[in-house]
């Protein structure tokens, strides 16, 4: 038997991820080899079998045909899952606060919001506006944080700290002044 074995990989497969997954189960027909003499066999050595969960990202899927004298052939298909999630990110309530006694300012706290999404490796960095625990002036801040995730998607969310100056002004006169007339 001097004629090598023939397989047929299906059509490359790109499928986006399950929704709040970071994964795709995907079917697809195992390819079967052939051959002119009986006894051909078909396994698969790379990748994962269909109906399998497949990642986010590119799997090769490689099948090889051996038959009966030892000849082989193979033939290979990608799977792509894509993440077209996008990652989602909420902020605190907008917050207001009085100026400290004697200062233009006030120290403000909040909880920094942190993004998620489906896939691992989000990264969650603020934009705009000033930490948690720093001294904010009278007037309207505006704190904005942007979650990016791993395939490049973001989103963003913004809340105002406003510092509100109720401390009114002091004046001192001069003592009384008494004087004769010219």
């Amino acid at each position: 038997d001097n004629q090598a074995p023939t397989i047929t990989c299906p059509a490359n497969i790109s499928v986006n991820a399950t929704s709040g997954s970071c994964s795709a189960i995907v079917t697809y027909t195992a390819p079967v080899g052939t051959d002119n003499c009986a006894g051909a066999t078909t396994t698969q050595t790379l990748g994962l079998a269909s109906g399998a969960t497949f990642p986010v990202g590119v799997t090769t899927n490689t099948f090889r045909v051996t038959d009966a004298s030892g000849a082989t052939a193979t033939c290979s298909f990608t799977v792509t899952v894509v993440d077209n999630q996008a990652p989602t990110i909420t902020c605190p309530t907008n917050i207001s606060v009085n100026a400290t006694t004697g200062t233009c300012s006030a120290v403000v706290s909040y909880t920094a919001p942190v993004g998620t999404d489906n896939c691992a490796g989000a990264t969650t960095t603020q934009t705009l506006g000033l930490a948690s625990g720093a001294t904010f002036p009278v007037g309207v801040t505006t704190n904005t944080f942007r979650v990016t995730d791993a395939s490049g998607a973001t989103a963003t969310c913004s809340f105002a700290v406003t510092v509100s100056d109720n401390q009114a002004p002091t004046i001192t006169c001069p003592a009384n002044i008494s004087v004769n007339a010219t």
